[in-house]
Protein backbone atom coordinates (compact mmCIF):
# COMPACT_ATOMS: atom_id res chain seq x y z
CA UNK A 1 0.00 0.00 0.00
CA UNK A 2 1.61 3.07 -1.12
CA UNK A 3 1.55 6.54 1.18
CA UNK A 4 0.66 10.17 -0.30
CA UNK A 5 2.33 12.34 1.47
CA UNK A 6 0.80 15.55 0.61
CA UNK A 7 3.59 18.56 1.58
CA UNK A 8 3.62 22.26 0.44
CA UNK A 9 1.70 23.59 -2.07
CA UNK A 10 1.82 24.10 -6.26
CA UNK A 11 2.85 27.65 -5.44
CA UNK A 12 3.64 30.07 -2.64
CA UNK A 13 3.83 33.06 -3.55
CA UNK A 14 4.80 35.53 -0.32
CA UNK A 15 5.42 40.01 -0.53
CA UNK A 16 4.24 43.09 -0.56
CA UNK A 17 0.99 43.37 -2.79
CA UNK A 18 1.45 40.45 -4.54
CA UNK A 19 -2.35 39.98 -4.22
CA UNK A 20 -2.17 42.43 -7.47
CA UNK A 21 -1.48 38.82 -9.29
CA UNK A 22 -4.62 37.07 -8.26
CA UNK A 23 -6.06 37.65 -11.44
CA UNK A 24 -2.59 36.58 -13.20
CA UNK A 25 -2.50 33.45 -10.85
CA UNK A 26 -6.03 32.57 -11.60
CA UNK A 27 -5.72 32.27 -15.41
CA UNK A 28 -3.57 28.97 -15.06
CA UNK A 29 -7.08 27.64 -14.15
CA UNK A 30 -9.63 28.89 -15.87
CA UNK A 31 -11.56 32.62 -16.62
CA UNK A 32 -14.39 32.14 -13.95
CA UNK A 33 -13.77 31.76 -9.77
CA UNK A 34 -16.37 31.22 -7.07
CA UNK A 35 -14.62 33.11 -3.91
CA UNK A 36 -16.01 32.74 -0.49
CA UNK A 37 -14.77 34.83 2.06
CA UNK A 38 -15.81 36.15 5.30
CA UNK A 39 -17.17 39.99 5.56
CA UNK A 40 -14.70 41.51 6.55
CA UNK A 41 -11.59 39.39 4.72
CA UNK A 42 -13.61 40.19 0.97
CA UNK A 43 -13.79 44.11 1.93
CA UNK A 44 -10.52 44.23 2.85
CA UNK A 45 -9.15 42.40 -0.03
CA UNK A 46 -11.76 43.81 -2.51
CA UNK A 47 -10.19 46.97 -1.56
CA UNK A 48 -7.05 45.91 -3.32
CA UNK A 49 -8.45 43.82 -6.51
CA UNK A 50 -11.83 43.99 -7.76
CA UNK A 51 -12.81 40.61 -6.71
CA UNK A 52 -16.58 40.90 -8.41
CA UNK A 53 -14.45 40.83 -11.92
CA UNK A 54 -13.33 37.35 -11.00
CA UNK A 55 -16.62 35.52 -10.50
CA UNK A 56 -19.55 35.24 -8.15
CA UNK A 57 -18.04 36.38 -4.39
CA UNK A 58 -19.87 35.14 -1.25
CA UNK A 59 -19.59 36.78 2.11
CA UNK A 60 -19.62 33.49 3.99
CA UNK A 61 -21.23 33.79 7.88
CA UNK A 62 -22.17 30.78 8.62
CA UNK A 63 -20.41 27.71 9.83
CA UNK A 64 -17.72 25.76 7.93
CA UNK A 65 -19.21 22.33 7.53
CA UNK A 66 -19.51 20.00 5.10
CA UNK A 67 -23.21 21.26 4.15
CA UNK A 68 -22.09 24.44 3.28
CA UNK A 69 -19.10 23.13 1.29
CA UNK A 70 -21.87 20.95 -0.83
CA UNK A 71 -24.07 24.19 -1.06
CA UNK A 72 -21.09 26.10 -2.76
CA UNK A 73 -19.83 23.37 -5.16
CA UNK A 74 -23.83 23.08 -6.48
CA UNK A 75 -23.32 26.78 -7.11
CA UNK A 76 -19.96 26.10 -8.67
CA UNK A 77 -21.21 24.06 -11.82
CA UNK A 78 -24.63 25.90 -11.79
CA UNK A 79 -22.44 29.04 -12.42
CA UNK A 80 -19.51 27.24 -14.53
CA UNK A 81 -16.96 28.30 -12.72
CA UNK A 82 -13.06 26.63 -13.21
CA UNK A 83 -11.55 27.38 -9.73
CA UNK A 84 -12.41 28.22 -5.79
CA UNK A 85 -10.65 31.17 -4.12
CA UNK A 86 -10.93 31.43 -0.79
CA UNK A 87 -9.88 34.98 1.19
CA UNK A 88 -9.65 35.05 5.08
CA UNK A 89 -9.28 32.96 7.86
CA UNK A 90 -8.69 29.44 8.90
CA UNK A 91 -12.63 28.06 9.19
CA UNK A 92 -13.37 30.37 5.22
CA UNK A 93 -10.59 29.10 3.80
CA UNK A 94 -10.98 25.84 4.71
CA UNK A 95 -14.92 25.60 3.67
CA UNK A 96 -13.31 27.27 0.53
CA UNK A 97 -10.76 23.97 0.22
CA UNK A 98 -13.57 21.46 0.99
CA UNK A 99 -15.71 23.17 -1.86
CA UNK A 100 -12.47 22.52 -3.92
CA UNK A 101 -12.78 19.21 -2.89
CA UNK A 102 -15.93 18.03 -3.41
CA UNK A 103 -16.35 19.98 -7.01
CA UNK A 104 -12.80 18.68 -7.96
CA UNK A 105 -11.55 21.36 -8.97
CA UNK A 106 -8.33 23.84 -8.44
CA UNK A 107 -8.46 26.30 -5.21
CA UNK A 108 -6.31 29.27 -4.86
CA UNK A 109 -6.31 30.43 -1.28
CA UNK A 110 -5.88 34.58 -0.03
CA UNK A 111 -4.80 34.75 3.88
CA UNK A 112 -5.98 37.56 5.72
CA UNK A 113 -4.03 36.48 8.91
CA UNK A 114 -1.50 34.09 10.23
CA UNK A 115 -4.08 32.40 12.89
CA UNK A 116 -3.80 29.14 11.29
CA UNK A 117 -2.12 27.62 8.25
CA UNK A 118 -4.58 25.60 6.63
CA UNK A 119 -4.08 28.16 3.50
CA UNK A 120 -1.37 25.59 2.36
CA UNK A 121 -2.49 22.43 4.08
CA UNK A 122 -3.88 19.85 2.08
CA UNK A 123 -6.45 18.93 4.73
CA UNK A 124 -9.96 21.04 5.43
CA UNK A 125 -10.76 20.72 9.14
CA UNK A 126 -14.95 20.63 9.42
CA UNK A 127 -17.71 21.75 11.58
CA UNK A 128 -21.12 20.92 11.75
CA UNK A 129 -23.68 23.51 11.06
CA UNK A 130 -24.48 24.17 15.00
CA UNK A 131 -19.84 24.26 15.59
CA UNK A 132 -19.07 21.05 16.76
CA UNK A 133 -16.04 19.45 15.38
CA UNK A 134 -16.62 17.26 12.73
CA UNK A 135 -13.36 15.57 11.31
CA UNK A 136 -11.69 16.50 8.29
CA UNK A 137 -11.78 16.32 4.57
CA UNK A 138 -8.96 15.41 2.87
CA UNK A 139 -8.00 17.20 -0.52
CA UNK A 140 -7.46 15.26 -3.72
CA UNK A 141 -3.99 17.47 -4.05
CA UNK A 142 -2.50 20.36 -2.16
CA UNK A 143 -3.55 23.82 -2.97
CA UNK A 144 -2.72 25.11 -5.78
CA UNK A 145 -1.69 28.89 -4.98
CA UNK A 146 -1.09 30.30 -1.80
CA UNK A 147 -0.72 34.44 -2.19
CA UNK A 148 0.50 35.77 0.77
CA UNK A 149 0.77 39.55 0.89
CA UNK A 150 2.31 40.56 3.57
CA UNK A 151 1.14 44.25 4.01
CA UNK A 152 -2.18 42.61 4.25
CA UNK A 153 -1.36 40.05 7.04
CA UNK A 154 0.66 43.17 8.64
CA UNK A 155 -2.64 44.57 10.03
CA UNK A 156 -4.20 41.56 10.72
CA UNK A 157 -5.05 42.01 14.24
CA UNK A 158 -2.71 41.66 17.22
CA UNK A 159 -4.70 38.78 19.00
CA UNK A 160 -4.60 37.11 14.97
CA UNK A 161 -0.78 37.08 14.92
CA UNK A 162 -0.70 35.48 18.49
CA UNK A 163 -2.88 33.01 18.38
CA UNK A 164 -1.21 31.78 14.78
CA UNK A 165 2.26 31.91 16.77
CA UNK A 166 0.95 29.83 19.48
CA UNK A 167 -1.03 27.48 17.05
CA UNK A 168 2.86 26.90 15.34
CA UNK A 169 5.06 26.37 18.27
CA UNK A 170 2.27 23.56 19.33
CA UNK A 171 3.78 21.69 16.73
CA UNK A 172 7.57 20.86 18.75
CA UNK A 173 5.65 19.41 22.09
CA UNK A 174 3.17 17.28 20.25
CA UNK A 175 5.94 15.73 17.81
CA UNK A 176 7.25 14.21 20.74
CA UNK A 177 4.17 13.31 22.72
CA UNK A 178 4.58 9.58 23.71
CA UNK A 179 8.11 9.79 22.31
CA UNK A 180 12.09 10.26 23.27
CA UNK A 181 13.50 11.87 19.97
CA UNK A 182 17.09 11.27 20.13
CA UNK A 183 17.60 10.97 15.89
CA UNK A 184 15.66 9.62 13.20
CA UNK A 185 15.96 5.89 14.23
CA UNK A 186 13.90 6.86 17.06
CA UNK A 187 10.68 7.48 15.16
CA UNK A 188 11.11 6.93 11.78
CA UNK A 189 11.91 9.61 9.01
CA UNK A 190 9.00 11.33 8.29
CA UNK A 191 8.69 11.93 12.21
CA UNK A 192 12.15 13.32 12.65
CA UNK A 193 11.53 15.89 9.46
CA UNK A 194 8.89 16.71 11.51
CA UNK A 195 10.76 17.11 14.86
CA UNK A 196 13.46 19.15 13.37
CA UNK A 197 11.68 21.77 11.48
CA UNK A 198 9.25 21.83 14.96
CA UNK A 199 12.35 22.73 16.87
CA UNK A 200 13.01 25.40 13.72
CA UNK A 201 9.50 26.72 13.95
CA UNK A 202 9.30 26.94 17.98
CA UNK A 203 13.36 29.15 18.43
CA UNK A 204 12.06 31.24 15.84
CA UNK A 205 8.74 32.52 17.31
CA UNK A 206 10.11 32.35 20.78
CA UNK A 207 12.72 34.42 19.45
CA UNK A 208 11.33 36.63 17.50
CA UNK A 209 7.79 36.98 17.75
CA UNK A 210 7.34 38.99 20.96
CA UNK A 211 9.05 42.08 19.36
CA UNK A 212 7.77 41.45 16.04
CA UNK A 213 4.26 41.61 17.35
CA UNK A 214 4.61 44.45 19.39
CA UNK A 215 6.19 46.28 16.01
CA UNK A 216 4.11 45.16 13.32
CA UNK A 217 4.34 48.32 11.44
CA UNK A 218 8.52 48.50 11.47
CA UNK A 219 9.09 45.12 11.90
CA UNK A 220 11.26 43.43 9.53
CA UNK A 221 10.41 39.86 10.73
CA UNK A 222 6.82 40.25 9.21
CA UNK A 223 7.66 38.03 6.06
CA UNK A 224 9.31 35.55 7.77
CA UNK A 225 6.72 34.88 10.24
CA UNK A 226 4.30 34.86 7.79
CA UNK A 227 6.40 31.53 5.74
CA UNK A 228 6.69 30.32 9.43
CA UNK A 229 2.74 30.25 9.74
CA UNK A 230 1.36 29.25 6.94
CA UNK A 231 4.08 27.45 4.68
CA UNK A 232 6.55 26.07 7.21
CA UNK A 233 4.02 24.92 9.58
CA UNK A 234 2.10 23.29 7.00
CA UNK A 235 4.84 21.31 5.66
CA UNK A 236 5.26 19.67 9.57
CA UNK A 237 1.76 19.02 9.80
CA UNK A 238 2.31 17.20 6.00
CA UNK A 239 4.93 15.35 7.13
CA UNK A 240 2.62 14.01 10.02
CA UNK A 241 -0.13 12.97 8.06
CA UNK A 242 -1.11 8.94 9.33
CA UNK A 243 1.11 9.15 12.07
CA UNK A 244 -1.29 10.06 14.98
CA UNK A 245 -0.70 13.32 14.57
CA UNK A 246 -3.05 14.10 17.28
CA UNK A 247 -2.05 15.38 20.45
CA UNK A 248 -3.02 16.76 23.39
CA UNK A 249 -2.81 20.43 22.59
CA UNK A 250 -5.01 19.42 19.60
CA UNK A 251 -6.58 16.78 21.55
CA UNK A 252 -7.99 19.60 23.67
CA UNK A 253 -9.23 21.75 20.59
CA UNK A 254 -10.99 18.94 19.51
CA UNK A 255 -12.68 18.06 22.68
CA UNK A 256 -14.03 21.75 23.54
CA UNK A 257 -14.93 22.36 20.05
CA UNK A 258 -17.02 19.00 19.91
CA UNK A 259 -18.62 19.15 23.70
CA UNK A 260 -18.92 23.26 24.20
CA UNK A 261 -19.29 24.69 20.75
CA UNK A 262 -21.63 27.86 22.03
CA UNK A 263 -19.55 28.08 24.96
CA UNK A 264 -15.95 28.23 22.86
CA UNK A 265 -17.62 29.72 19.44
CA UNK A 266 -15.49 33.58 20.12
CA UNK A 267 -12.33 31.71 21.36
CA UNK A 268 -9.52 30.82 18.43
CA UNK A 269 -8.44 28.10 17.71
CA UNK A 270 -4.81 28.98 18.83
CA UNK A 271 -6.21 30.05 22.20
CA UNK A 272 -7.47 26.84 22.84
CA UNK A 273 -4.42 24.91 21.62
CA UNK A 274 -2.50 27.47 23.67
CA UNK A 275 -4.24 25.85 26.95
CA UNK A 276 -3.20 22.21 25.21
CA UNK A 277 -0.36 23.29 25.21
CA UNK A 278 0.53 23.94 28.46
CA UNK A 279 -1.12 20.96 29.55
CA UNK A 280 1.31 19.09 26.59
CA UNK A 281 4.02 20.56 28.02
CA UNK A 282 3.85 19.51 31.35
CA UNK A 283 2.65 15.83 30.30
CA UNK A 284 6.18 15.81 28.38
CA UNK A 285 8.09 16.58 31.79
CA UNK A 286 9.68 19.73 29.75
CA UNK A 287 11.49 22.61 32.08
CA UNK A 288 9.60 24.63 34.33
CA UNK A 289 11.48 27.43 33.02
CA UNK A 290 10.27 26.52 29.46
CA UNK A 291 6.39 26.33 30.60
CA UNK A 292 7.38 29.64 32.61
CA UNK A 293 8.64 31.37 29.18
CA UNK A 294 6.08 30.02 27.59
CA UNK A 295 3.06 31.41 29.58
CA UNK A 296 4.94 34.62 29.92
CA UNK A 297 4.64 34.65 26.09
CA UNK A 298 0.77 33.75 25.99
CA UNK A 299 0.28 36.08 28.58
CA UNK A 300 1.67 39.22 27.53
CA UNK A 301 -1.14 38.70 24.41
CA UNK A 302 -3.46 38.43 26.98
CA UNK A 303 -3.91 35.13 25.94
CA UNK A 304 -6.20 32.10 27.73
CA UNK A 305 -3.65 30.32 29.91
CA UNK A 306 -6.24 27.56 31.86
CA UNK A 307 -9.48 25.76 31.10
CA UNK A 308 -11.53 28.62 32.75
CA UNK A 309 -9.63 31.47 30.82
CA UNK A 310 -11.62 29.11 27.71
CA UNK A 311 -14.99 28.81 29.67
CA UNK A 312 -14.35 24.61 30.27
CA UNK A 313 -15.68 24.82 33.83
CA UNK A 314 -13.86 21.49 34.96
CA UNK A 315 -16.13 19.55 37.25
CA UNK A 316 -16.20 15.95 37.86
CA UNK A 317 -18.24 14.91 34.73
CA UNK A 318 -16.30 16.99 32.45
CA UNK A 319 -13.14 15.90 33.96
CA UNK A 320 -13.58 12.50 33.73
CA UNK A 321 -15.28 13.31 30.01
CA UNK A 322 -12.10 14.86 29.47
CA UNK A 323 -9.58 12.49 30.38
CA UNK A 324 -11.27 9.27 28.61
CA UNK A 325 -11.31 11.51 25.49
CA UNK A 326 -8.05 12.38 25.43
CA UNK A 327 -6.81 8.58 26.26
CA UNK A 328 -8.71 7.05 23.19
CA UNK A 329 -7.63 10.03 21.04
CA UNK A 330 -4.36 10.62 21.75
CA UNK A 331 -3.01 7.32 22.89
CA UNK A 332 -1.68 8.49 26.36
CA UNK A 333 0.26 6.31 27.81
CA UNK A 334 0.26 7.29 31.79
CA UNK A 335 -2.75 8.26 33.20
CA UNK A 336 -1.80 9.67 36.17
CA UNK A 337 0.69 11.85 34.60
CA UNK A 338 -2.40 13.07 32.33
CA UNK A 339 -4.40 13.87 34.97
CA UNK A 340 -1.36 15.75 36.71
CA UNK A 341 -0.82 17.70 33.85
CA UNK A 342 -4.54 18.67 32.98
CA UNK A 343 -3.97 20.09 36.98
CA UNK A 344 -1.71 22.43 35.80
CA UNK A 345 -4.38 24.30 33.68
CA UNK A 346 -7.13 24.05 35.83
CA UNK A 347 -7.20 27.54 37.24
CA UNK A 348 -2.78 27.90 36.55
Amino acid sequence: MADELKVGTGRFIVGENVIGQLREEMRYFGAKALIIGGPSSIDRVNALTDLESLGPVFRHTGACSKNWARKYADIFKEEHCDLVIGVGGGKCIDLAKCTAAFADCPIITVPTSVATCVASSAVCIMYTDEGRADGSVPMHREVDVVLADTEIIRHAPKRLWAAGMVDSLAKLPEVIHNLDIHDYRDCGLDKYICYENSKIIWDFIMGEGLEMADHLESSSRVRDMIVTNLIHTSIVSGFSSGSGQLALAHGLYDFVRREFPAESKDILHGEIVGVGLIMQMHYNGDDPHEIGKLTDFMEHFEMPVNLKDIHFECNESGYDKLISYLKENTEVTDTERLKSALDKIKYN
